[in-house]
């Protein structure tokens, strides 16, 4: 057989790369650019041949070829488009470490902190009976202002989880870190492109929330019932100098070490949560919707109900204010409001379709009041309210039980359509590395179930799974196809 040339080689090669999605299409060029770097994820080279091929209306191989016979011309493209930059997929949900979550809890609590002056070189705020500590030479970084610590913090750290999630997924070396530019985390947290294009003090409050996360320790914090000061802010924030250039996130420890574990799978629990209430900015000027729609989540089940709770452990559990706690008024004027909240947000779905009363739940003798979410209910005061609830024995509203039931989901037409280009592209990574590992079922078995798969749970989703299982150091195809696939959907139809 002919050797072949140094350009058929690297033409196969390429070729080979663009249909596997390597991350090691980077080094055909190395040789002639040393400092070309890798991309960290498998899709940059991959739409980018896309996007080349469907500008110049040829086939993505007669791309490569062009590229092969221009490279300098290809160089040029890389640095004038940035196509180099990695490209993510944004991941639906967010998968939250239990112990994390915990953190999250206990820390990112305080709705309004009081000053407690300086002492030792740190400022000091209170709330709850936990401290809140920053360094003095770091007050002008806040503008002089007490740190975020309450809902909008939460926000800012379950994103950048969420963004580590989506930059490390495909990486053999994981690590709990991200980059990022300024305009794409604020888009993350709700504002549009227009809102970012025109620029506002927004961006200073959410600096002030990227820098909070960066530079408050915490005093007094409860963990497995034991009382610790932790002299650690949640993470290093590298901000850079040019505004346009990305700020980089890196978790400190205990929390890396969680994130890494759910990163690799070995998380012993972990939640997980969606970005509708993130970037809905109304729940960050109106926290306790927000602090809502966690319990709501975090209490649902593979059915339409939630799990009951006592409306009294439910509030106290959003870390309510006292005066909000200590009035039964209150507390029955802020659940409606969150059950309408939610009843009209998000569409096309809504979170809640309606919701029920119990005397308790406990008892062989529970009586349920059916809620349904109508005008009359919103317009009900508690002393009205208070009829309904003292004909099934409750005297007051923080004493009944209450769960919620999502609205009922039409399943989505069965019938198997045909596989996009790109989805075929898919296919056929995938069978590629079944090759010579899924031996025992028939090959026409194989593709029928990953037509299946890629239908069902989407193009997006099934890639994040793929990409992530077959550059596993552990990766086993077997097990990919017949155990983890059919759980991943088992979820996805619960959520």
């Amino acid at each position: 057989m002919e050797k072949l040339s140094t350009r058929e080689e690297r033409r196969l090669y390429l070729n080979a790369m663009y249909q596997a999605g390597s991350y090691e299409q980077y080094t055909l060029f190395k040789d002639k650019y040393p400092d070309l770097e890798p991309p960290s994820t498998t899709e940059a080279f991959h739409l980018f041949i896309n996007a080349e091929a469907k500008t110049r209306k040829i086939t993505p191989l007669e791309t490569i070829d062009y590229i092969l016979d221009h490279p300098d011309e290809f160089r040029e493209r890389l640095e004038r488009e940035n196509t180099i930059r990695p490209i993510y997929k944004k991941f639906k949900t967010i998968y939250v470490h239990s112990e994390l979550e915990d953190f999250l809890n206990n820390f990112l609590s305080a709705q309004q902190l009081k000053d407690k002056g300086i002492t030792g070189g740190v400022k000091v705020w209170e709330s709850r009976g936990i401290d809140y500590i920053v360094s003095v030479n770091e007050l002008i970084k806040l503008g002089e202002k007490p740190p975020k610590v309450y809902v909008s913090q939460i926000k800012n750290v379950l994103i950048l989880i969420k963004m580590i999630q989506e930059q490390q997924f495909n990486n053999l070396i994981k690590e709990p870190k991200c980059e990022f530019k300024l305009s794409d985390y604020a888009e993350r947290r709700g504002y549009t492109k227009e809102e970012i294009a025109r620029g506002g003090n927004f961006f200073n409050e959410l600096k002030r929330d990227l820098l909070s996360g960066a530079l408050t320790s915490y005093g007094k914090v409860v963990i497995k019932g034991k009382k610790y000061t932790v002299y650690n802010s949640f993470y290093a924030l590298y901000q850079p100098d040019d505004p346009g250039n990305d700020w980089i996130v890196e978790f400190n420890k205990p929390y890396s070490s969680n994130i890494l574990q759910t990163l690799t799978k070995q998380a012993f629990q972990h939640y997980q949560k969606t970005t509708k209430a993130i970037e809905d900015r109304t729940t960050t000027d109106k926290p306790h919707l927000f602090l809502f729609y966690q319990q709501l989540r975090k209490r649902a089940q593979r059915n339409l109900y939630s799990t009951p709770v006592k409306v009294r452990s439910l509030l106290e559990v959003m870390k309510l204010p006292d005066k909000i706690l200590n009035r039964p008024k209150e507390c029955f004027k802020l659940l409606k409001e969150c059950i309408f909240y939610f009843n009209t947000h998000y569409e096309p779905t809504p979170e809640i379709e309606s919701f029920f009363i119990y005397n308790d739940f406990h008892k062989t003798d529970t009586i349920r009041l059916p809620g349904n979410i109508t005008e009359a209910f919103k317009n009900y005061s508690y002393e009205d309210y208070k009829g309904l609830l003292k004909a099934i024995g409750v005297n007051d509203i923080r004493e009944a039980y209450i769960s919620f039931r999502r609205p009922y989901k039409k399943p989505e037409d069965k019938k198997q359509k045909g596989l996009s280009d790109e989805e075929t592209i898919l296919l056929k990574r995938t069978l590629n590395w079944f090759n010579g590992k899924v031996t025992k079922i028939p090959i026409e078995v194989q593709e029928s179930m990953i037509k299946m798969y890629i239908k069902k749970l989407g193009y997006d989703t099934y890639l994040q799974i793929f990409e992530y299982e077959a550059n596993r150091i552990d990766a086993d195809a077997i097990r990919f196809l017949t155990k983890d696939l059919p759980e991943i959907l088992k979820e996805n139809k619960t959520e």
